[in-house]
């Protein structure tokens, strides 16, 4: 049965309007809600709306939209942004169900997709019988696909850049937008800049420390770093900042005493050209009698630093899946869906350095394998995987059933090496497409 969808905000770059393509090829209806210059940049053709008023009307006039296209489904990335948060509760209100993209759980060769939430707001992971329904879990082979995923960096870049761009050149159209991050093209770029710059020094800088830290011989605790701005730290942890987290995590290890063990900061990729925690560490490794037993890296690889922990201390990211995978023990200070028992430690920080526990390393394959199966679907939100359909990814037969409708075999027959006839599929595609239907409306003025 034909849908009538809804697309809010999508990661940068062309995902959603591939997505869009492909749903619509199923006979859905897809209405796309654009924000700001970037989403517009990425979705100007085809179904659209433009919303250019403030944000104190926003909730009526998507609202209206909802009500007034007969909106059955609802797809967006990301669910705390405050457009987002609020479109979700008006859905649930009427009825509407909402599915949200994220970033695989299981990185790098997935993507995630939950209906009602990701993360913090799951309902798939949701720790009420989470044990129940993952010892039901089997781990025996089935359909989920499984293509490798190439490195994508560049190519998010390239996305991010252009989103940035478009945002900022087209800032008129939206005036009233306001965005959960700086949209500044200019800033940004000068950032990205010194990220390039200070990877450079860092290989250099940090290499006699990288290596001794990967040799083996020192014994240490890890400390893997989300982002400064990361929502997740934001909505689910009770930290107000990453420097709060810094400084409740040292201050406790060095009232544990841990003699002869070190801390290890591990600073986030993507946080490289924002941040520069040096000094603050610096300073507290001074405070709190550290100065020798508390290091800081950036680009140290951390699959190798894992393996040779200790233990790891994080708020809710999903590096702490990594660190469950290289059986290395994790305290989660925030809410994470991986903070069950069996899997993480469950009691007080300071309990932790002395005993970290020990893994229930069945528990972990039923639990990865039950995210695979319920929420990840096998690609990049970046760019294309082998044996894809329109949108990049590669569905297994269960998800592919409930988001594109009964007849999906001609699709992606969801086992992992299958083959598409992408011509055939383009060809249909391009005879099924509708016309243009779009127009910048006004909130006040919102025709639906």
């Amino acid at each position: 049965m034909p849908r009538n969808i809804l697309m809010l905000q999508g990661p940068v770059g062309p995902f959603f309007k591939k997505f869009s393509r492909q749903l619509e090829s199923r006979g859905h209806n897809v209405l796309k809600i654009n924000l700001n210059g970037g989403d517009f940049y990425y979705f100007h053709s085809g179904k659209f709306l433009n919303f250019n008023s403030n944000t104190s009307v926003w909730p009526a006039w998507i609202e209206s939209v909802m009500v007034g296209r007969k909106i059955d489904r609802m797809y967006l990335f990301g669910d705390c942004r405050r457009y987002h948060r609020q479109a979700i509760e008006i859905a649930r209100r009427l009825g509407v169900e909402v599915y949200v993209f994220e970033e695989g759980y299981v990185r790098p060769n997935y993507v995630t997709l939950e209906k009602d939430g990701v993360n913090g707001f799951t309902s798939a992971c949701e720790k009420e019988g989470f044990h129940q329904r993952l010892e039901s879990t089997t781990l025996e082979s089935n359909d989920v696909p499984s293509e490798p995923v190439a490195n994508v960096f560049r190519r998010a870049a390239r996305h991010c850049v252009q989103y940035y761009l478009a945002a900022s050149v087209l800032s008129g159209m939206f005036k009233h937008y306001e965005h959960h991050r700086s949209l500044n093209i200019f800033t940004e770029g000068l950032y990205w800049a010194r990220s390039g710059l200070r990877k450079l020094t860092y290989r250099f800088t940090e290499r006699k420390l990288g290596k001794y830290l990967l040799s083996g011989k020192e014994k240490y605790f890890l400390l893997p770093l989300q982002v400064h701005n990361d929502m997740q730290v934001k909505q689910h942890s009770e930290f107000s900042s990453i420097e709060k987290y810094l400084e409740h995590v040292i201050s406790s290890f060095s009232a544990a005493g841990k003699d002869g063990y070190s801390l290890v900061v591990k600073h986030h990729p993507y946080d490289r050209g924002y941040k520069n925690y040096a000094a603050i560490i610096k300073k507290m490794a001074l405070v709190y009698g550290l100065e020798n037993r508390l290091h800081y890296v950036h680009d140290t690889d951390l699959p190798g630093l894992l393996q040779n922990a200790e233990g790891s201390v994080l708020i809710n990211s999903t590096v702490g899946i990594s660190s469950l995978y290289h059986d290395t023990p994790v305290k989660s200070l925030g809410d994470a869906i991986y903070d069950i028992e069996g899997l993480t430690y469950q009691g007080e920080l300071e309990s932790f350095w002395d005993n970290p526990g020990e893994i229930d390393r069945d528990l972990f394959k039923k639990f990865r394998r039950y995210l695979i199966d319920k929420t990840q679907v096998n690609g990049s939100l970046y760019t294309n995987v082998h044996h894809c359909d329109e949108s990049g990814l590669n569905w297994p037969s269960e998800l592919a059933e409930e988001h594109y409708g009964e007849s999906t075999k001609s699709v992606t027959s969801g086992t992992a090496g299958s083959i598409i006839d992408l011509e055939e599929h383009k060809k249909s595609l391009e005879e099924n497409l509708e016309q243009p239907d779009y127009v910048t409306v006004p909130a006040e003025k919102v025709a639906v």
